[in-house]
C-alpha cells in the first residue's frame, strides 16, 4: 500500500510540473508602461471562441492584483446604468465618447482570447505509422483605452504554442505513457490572457 501511494504521489508531481511543452511569447505594440493608479477602470466581457466564463475570471482575478477596488465590472455598472452587457470590441471615437458618459470612468480594457489550433487536446499520442507534427496554439489581445482623450492608450498580444512531434517506432516508457499530456487549446490561450495581464504588471509605472 505504501508502494502504491509513492507511486501515486510521483505521478501528481510530474504530472503537476509538466506544462506539456508550451512556449510563449509577447509583444506591446502600443503602451508598455501604464499608471494604473488612477481614475476607474471597465474590465469589459472578453470577446473568445470558446467558452468565455473562465476567461473573464481569468482576466479579473490578474487585473483585481494591479487595480484593487478601482477596477470595476459590467455587471456592476448595469445595476444602475443603461449599458449593453459587452462594449465593442474596437470601438470608435463616438463610441468612447458615449461609454465615458454612460459609466463615468476613465478607462476601458477590452480582451480577445481565441483558440488557433487544437490539433491534440490535452493529449499527444504516438502515430500508427510514420511522423506526425501536431500544435496548439493560441492567442490574447489586450487593448486598454483611455475614455478622457478618446484613444488607445495601449495595445497587446501574448501568444502560445504547443508542437509535438512523435514516430511510430519510438520507445516510451511506462510512466510517460501514463503521462501523455500536452497543454490543450483551451487553457494555453488561459494562460495567454494571465501572462499578458502579469506582463502590464511587471512594467507598470509606480
Amino acid at each position: 500500500m505504501k508502494t502504491y501511494k509513492i507511486i501515486i504521489v510521483l505521478l501528481l508531481t510530474l504530472s503537476i510540473s509538466s506544462c506539456g511543452g508550451a512556449k510563449y511569447n509577447y509583444n506591446f505594440e502600443r503602451g508598455k508602461k501604464i499608471n494604473f493608479k488612477k481614475g476607474k477602470w471597465i474590465l469589459n466581457k472578453p470577446f473568445t471562441n470558446y467558452e468565455d466564463y473562465d476567461a473573464y475570471k481569468f482576466a479579473k482575478e490578474e487585473f483585481e492584483k494591479i487595480l484593487g477596488d478601482s477596477l470595476l465590472e459590467l455587471i456592476e455598472l448595469r445595476r444602475t446604468k443603461i449599458i449593453e452587457k459587452q462594449l465593442p470590441l474596437n470601438p470608435t471615437t463616438k463610441e468612447l465618447l458615449e461609454i465615458k458618459e454612460f459609466t463615468d470612468c476613465n478607462f476601458l480594457i477590452n480582451i480577445e482570447s481565441k483558440i488557433i489550433k487544437n490539433q491534440m487536446g490535452n493529449s499527444s499520442h504516438h502515430p500508427n505509422q510514420g511522423i506526425v507534427t501536431k500544435y496548439n496554439e493560441a492567442e490574447t489581445k489586450i487593448q486598454i483605452y483611455d475614455l478622457d482623450k478618446l484613444e488607445l492608450l495601449s495595445e497587446s498580444t501574448s501568444f502560445g504554442q504547443v508542437k509535438v512531434t512523435k514516430r511510430a517506432d519510438d520507445d516510451e516508457s511506462f510512466i510517460e505513457s501514463l503521462l501523455d499530456y500536452t497543454t490543450s487549446g483551451k487553457l494555453l490561450a488561459l494562460k495567454t490572457i494571465k501572462k499578458l495581464i502579469r506582463k502590464y504588471d511587471k512594467y507598470r509605472q509606480e
